[in-house]
């Protein structure tokens, strides 16, 4: 049980020839000053108003990749059922992980090591980074620190977004000067809902 101790302070008497100044009520005189200079730095609703969450804000499931070369051949990098997710937090952070879910692990004991390399890297890609949102121009860009693919090292990934309701998000790659010798990559995605 927990026991509370409550002490009673003495309160004494102002000391002879000194006296308390009465107590006053109502406003004090700098509460106007105050009152006005809090009402003139907020923002108007509206304007300066800090802007809320980019819509893609959220993590994301990888639904379908398809890739438009130039001759107009289209395939499916990592096949009908692609794995993966993307995700953009609220803080201006994003990480993505895409993979081929049905990729067959070569024999280690009679495979080389470049064989490995072109196995890895034709069926597993990541990276993460910062990212910024043009809402105007419909553009995400993923300003890349770290990726599998060692070129893509410190590059910013600019990509088309498109939203199709709240749930349904469409990257497109054909604003990146960079992809466009090897098409245009459409990745759909679906929000993956909160726990």
């Amino acid at each position: 049980m927990i026991k509370y101790a409550f002490v009673r302070r003495r309160v004494s008497a102002p000391p002879r020839g000194r006296h308390r100044p009465p107590r006053r009520f109502g406003v004090n005189p700098a509460a106007p000053l105050a009152l006005a200079l809090i009402v003139g730095c907020a923002p108007e609703p509206g304007t300066n108003a800090p802007a809320s969450d980019p819509p893609i804000v959220g993590v994301w499931r990888l639904v379908s990749w398809e890739r438009r070369m130039p001759d107009g051949e289209v395939t499916l990098p990592y096949g009908e059922t692609p794995g993966g997710q993307i995700a953009y937090l609220a803080n201006g952070r994003m990480s993505a992980q895409l993979m081929r879910p049905d990729r067959v692990f070569p024999d280690t004991a009679t495979s080389t090591a470049e064989e490995m390399r072109a196995f890895i890297l034709g069926s597993f890609f990541s990276y993460y980074g910062d990212y910024t949102v043009d809402p105007e121009a419909g553009v995400v860009t993923h300003h890349v620190e770290g990726a599998l693919h060692l070129e893509w090292l410190d590059s910013d990934r600019p990509r088309a977004f498109r939203l199709e309701g709240r749930d349904r998000l469409i990257l497109s790659t054909a604003p990146d000067p960079q992809m466009e010798a090897g098409g245009v990559n459409t990745l759909h995605w679906e929000r993956i809902p909160s726990r």
